[in-house]
């Protein structure tokens, strides 16, 4: 029982920090951003192929971000992107910074 609380407890602290060790800045270019790196992956894959999917998928919706525009940078490598807009997630499935 007290394994349970410290792992919910530890879980907790985790993901009040996360938001903390984010970096305010500003997008180099207007770049679509999707609730999961999977559906970020998916358009730009579909994009790559006229717009068509391989597959028949349901898409939760993206953001657009424009240029100029300043967000909390969570993450960034050569792959993804990870930045919080009002409270919430979101992927590109590029480096930006």
């Amino acid at each position: 029982m007290r394994f349970k609380i410290a792992l919910i407890a530890t879980g907790a602290i985790a993901f009040v920090t996360i938001p903390a060790s984010a970096a305010v800045k500003t997008m180099p270019k207007t770049t679509q951003f999707c609730p999961s790196w999977a559906e970020a992956h998916e358009r730009s894959l579909a994009s790559i192929n006229g717009g068509r999917l391989p597959f028949k998928t349901d898409w939760k919706g993206c953001i657009l971000v424009l240029r100029g525009q300043k967000a909390d940078v969570v993450g960034s490598d050569a792959d993804q992107t990870e930045i919080i807009v009002k409270g919430k997630h979101w992927f590109a499935d590029e480096g930006l910074f």
